[in-house]
């Protein structure tokens, strides 16, 4: 028996002022020494999203980080709204940058993608706006017909996390269902350009339905580096949890087990973005307002058990991955 599959070890506050708030992603760079964060910054009375470098001391261990200075961080200058961006993601080499937009809003392509390239990998500093990015996401083609089912108004959502595999042919949307008659789901479309987001097609035989699966208000999802499993995080108050997934063949959404969900709620408020060490023995969550007298944002750093597995009975074989 391993008791505690998930246990808590600690966190960090990732701002000290109400200057910035709503972290959106966490991703590391491959040997855990540095750490990137996207949330929303207001000065002068204007907020913008950017994503933030943090150094780390020691590999994984969030409490050693260290701010790069504004001079390593990347603004999201792209024509959006810059505040309802979510997620964060890179592509395999370190030389992309990802996240999305979404709302609620019932205009034309509200919901997006976009990316930045970098010149060195990981080092934010260096991004530009790609000019690649998603159109018409809302559109009945690239919405409905899916294992995941339909939404009766495609409008009526709002996309709040993705992830990208590592070749950059699969890209998976995760789709906050707005109001009573729309539900949460994560739909698998195919770039037949690898990393072109303009040559997006919905996977009409994937997908999850995930109402009544555990999981309300998705705000993040992450793959494990074999393909073949995934975790939600649910953002909705007194419903706070990460939720587990497995897959038949990996990056695909065609076949899969809910394998059950992680409760979050004694321990943060509203989840957002989730990340996983190199070795997947420790797991991060950030979050917003995790404290209510300051608001903090905060970045909660937990150990497992083994590696990319949160629930009892689903750890991987002792081969699994063996040489």
């Amino acid at each position: 028996s391993f008791g505690a599959m998930v246990t808590f070890v600690q966190k960090a506050a990732v701002n000290d002022s109400s200057d910035v708030s709503d972290i959106g992603g966490i991703h590391f760079n491959v040997d855990g020494t540095k750490m990137f964060i996207m949330y929303t910054t207001t000065a002068g009375g204007v907020s913008y999203r950017q994503v933030s470098e943090y150094n780390l001391t020691t590999a994984f261990d969030v409490l050693t980080k260290s701010y790069a200075g504004d001079s390593e961080r990347c603004v999201l200058n792209h024509g959006g709204s810059s505040i309802n961006s979510f997620d964060l993601e890179f592509s395999s080499d370190g030389m992309k940058l990802f996240f999305v937009e979404g709302g609620n809003a019932s205009g034309d392509d509200v919901d997006k993608v976009f990316q930045f390239d970098l010149t060195s990998p990981y080092d934010v500093s260096t991004c530009t706006y790609a000019s690649n990015e998603t159109s018409n996401l809302e559109d009945n083609d690239l919405q409905n017909g899916s294992n995941a089912g339909d939404f009766s108004n495609t409008r009526n959502n709002r996309l709040q996390g993705f992830e990208i595999n590592d070749d950059g042919t699969k890209i998976f949307l995760l789709y906050h269902g707005a109001g009573s008659s729309e539900k949460p789901r994560l739909l698998e479309y195919q770039l037949s350009t690898p990393y072109d987001l303009t040559t997006i097609s919905l996977v009409t035989t994937a997908g999850i339905a995930l109402d009544g699966q555990g999981v309300s208000n998705p705000m993040g999802v992450r793959f494990s580096p074999n393909g073949k499993r995934l975790w939600i995080t649910s953002h909705t108050s007194n419903s706070e949890a990460v939720t587990q997934i497995s897959l038949s063949v990996a990056y695909d959404t065609s076949s899969f087990t809910i394998d059950g969900s992680f409760s979050l709620n004694n321990i943060m408020q509203q989840p957002r973005g989730i990340g996983f060490s190199a070795n997947g023995l420790k797991m991060y969550v950030g979050n917003d307002d995790s404290n209510t007298d300051t608001s903090i944002d905060e970045v909660h750093e937990f150990n497992l058990v083994c590696p990319f597995n949160i629930i009892a009975g689903k750890c991987p074989p002792v081969t699994e991955n063996s040489v």
